[in-house]
């Protein structure tokens, strides 16, 4: 076995939960710290006889076992709040992934095993070239638009586009500001037809 592996015996073994706490505090990292010898930061060493010496609180019975309840209901409080945040993390995520699909009609493809369905609607306001790009000008969707008569629907511009969606409008909101695309209007929805819907 290595050397570097102590084994503590306990004349009560009902102490081994309470030192196997203040043995993994900041006190006794604290205490191992600046006992170690070494030269390296790395490679710190740490004898028995100053595990031996770690300092360790003793309280009656009756407190120990209070503060390892505690101790628990907290870390199931803890485990419970990041589980919420998980939960809302995951929701927020749907929840743009609909919003997107519901404004522009672009389905995004579900990789969880239970899909979001998005509302069966979609843009109808097309998006409009305002100003003609400069030829050096990195205006991908303007100059599309230039090559359709200044006009299309927000899903065929995408996909003419070809890149992902959060490029997409990325580069939209870029092109928007510069003045080569008009801001899109006010989005008016119509639900679709059944059969379109379906293939949706």
């Amino acid at each position: 076995m290595s050397d570097k592996i102590v084994r503590l015996s306990f004349v009560d073994p009902e102490l081994k939960p309470w030192v196997n706490l203040v043995n993994n505090s900041h006190f006794a990292r604290e205490h191992y710290r600046l006992n170690a010898t070494g030269t390296s930061d790395s490679m710190r060493n740490v004898s028995r006889q100053v595990i031996h010496e770690l300092p360790i609180p003793l309280p009656p019975k009756h407190v120990q076992m209070a503060v390892m309840q505690r101790l628990a209901e907290l870390n199931l409080l803890c485990d419970s709040l990041e589980d919420g945040l998980k939960d809302k993390a995951w929701c927020s995520a749907r929840l743009s992934e609909v919003a997107i699909a519901a404004l522009t009609g672009i389905n995004i493809e579900q990789t969880e095993d239970t899909a979001v369905k998005a509302p069966q609607t979609e843009l109808i306001a097309p998006l409009r070239l305002a100003m003609p790009p400069d030829v050096k000008a990195q205006a991908p969707l303007a100059t599309i638009l230039v090559r359709h008569q200044g006009e299309m629907a927000a899903r065929d511009l995408w996909q003419r586009f070809g890149g992902e969606i959060d490029a997409f409008y990325a580069q939209l909101k870029t092109e928007v500001a510069h003045g080569w695309i008009a801001e899109p209007e006010v989005a008016q929805m119509r639900e679709k037809a059944a059969a379109e819907a379906a293939r949706a």
